[in-house]
């Protein structure tokens, strides 16, 4: 069959849309056009435009045929569905975010044809003015990513000879400011592991600091990957949110799965809780969730990343301490490491970073202050010395 019709769901109601089949693009993939009809347009109505679409395209009469009335919307739509189909549910998640709230509503009408770059940075200018979601500016790294997909996407036209050139290229966009992450000195530290103690979030923490995992590694990590014998831990999955739904998957990269050695301060802590979720196995009976997660709630469910943040935030504050992001606890790590003299090869390895570069780049503000008290030390010793 050459078309179809579907129901799309809308806030207001569903709307019926016109899919046909109108030719197939240089890679072999199929090529659509869609009408959507208005609110309240019967089904009887919509298949009888569906057949005259479809007769268009057999006489070869149909506008799209030269791809002159595609709208935005319409292409981001086919963009998405087609070619990121090898893409994580996370990653098109993000995808269809930007598109839903940002592309479409600026120019979601506007045929594909008649976008310009005037109109493209106009719309990035007053992004970072303000946000029409929140009426707050949105950072340059935010708009950098909006600018990245749509601009992706473009290209892909562009290959389809939808569009003579991509109208996203060269524009002006802000430079985005690199995150300098936040530690912990040796007496926060102190007073962060004191704080911990006997608390439900000693065993997290204690994780983040000595293994450096990631939020989503941590709330993902089950007793079966933990070695008691060897004393180490294997990181092979990642807790996600996709909408409303908490999902476990592989990691993106390779180098993300690792067995890395384990100090025995932490083998005991999590030895310890393993026997307390047996307890609360037995406790809970038939009314909890063998996750078997190492990370889990009273009744075993695990946590939503964004509730873990919330609760750890929660904690720092009630007792105190400098606000840090979950995050910074894996830069903690690093910067544990770094000062114990840990070849950074070997930190890139317990880290899982895919490239070595990662590991210097993002941690240089912590090899300066080494340097600094490479310095000081030198400096001694000189005095020493010349007295």
């Amino acid at each position: 069959m050459s078309g179809y019709l579907r129901k799309n769901q809308r806030k207001d109601g569903y709307v019926w849309q016109a899919v046909i089949n109108i030719g197939i693009d240089p890679n072999g993939k199929r090529l659509r056009d869609y009408r959507t009809f208005p609110l309240g347009t019967t089904k009887k109505h919509a298949e009888r435009v569906l057949m005259d679409m479809i007769l268009e395209v057999e006489n070869q009469t149909h506008s799209k045929n030269s791809n002159n009335n595609i709208t935005v919307s319409q292409f981001l739509q086919e963009w998405l569905d087609t070619y990121n189909t090898n893409k994580s549910p996370t990653t098109v998640a993000g995808y269809r975010e930007i598109i839903d709230k940002y592309l479409v509503p600026e120019f979601g009408r506007t045929k594909l044809k008649d976008l310009t770059p005037l109109a493209l940075q106009k719309f990035y200018n007053r992004l970072y003015e303000k946000s029409p979601l929140s009426n707050k500016p949105l950072s340059a790294k935010t708009v950098r990513n909006i600018h990245v997909l749509f601009s992706s996407a473009l290209e892909r036209a562009v290959q389809l000879d939808i569009l003579k050139k991509n109208p996203a290229k060269n524009l002006e966009l802000q430079r985005c400011k690199k995150y300098h992450s936040e530690v912990y000195d040796s007496q926060e530290l102190a007073r962060l592991f004191s704080a911990l103690k006997g608390t439900d979030l000693e065993v997290p923490v204690m994780i983040l600091v000595l293994m450096g995992l990631r939020r989503g590694e941590l709330l993902a990590l089950t007793f079966d990957k933990i070695d008691f014998l060897n004393s180490t831990i294997t990181i092979d999955s990642n807790t996600v949110r996709v909408k409303s739904e908490t999902l476990t998957k592989a990691p993106k990269t390779e180098s993300s799965v690792r067995t890395i050695d384990a100090p025995y301060v932490l083998m005991e802590l999590l030895s310890r809780e393993r026997d307390r979720y047996e307890e609360r196995r037995l406790l809970h009976g038939k009314d909890f969730h063998d996750t078997n997660l190492v990370v889990s709630q009273s009744d075993g469910r695990g946590f939503k990343p964004d509730s873990f943040t919330q609760k750890f935030k929660r904690f720092l504050k009630a007792n105190g301490l400098r606000h840090l992001r979950v995050h910074d606890m894996r830069h903690e790590n690093a910067t544990l490491m770094l000062k114990a003299g840990v070849n950074p090869k070997v930190m890139q390895k317990r880290l899982g970073h895919s490239n070595y570069s990662t590991t210097m780049d993002i941690y240089a503000k912590v090899l300066d202050e080494t340097q600094k008290d490479a310095v000081a030390l030198l400096e001694s010793s000189l005095e020493a010395i010349v007295v």
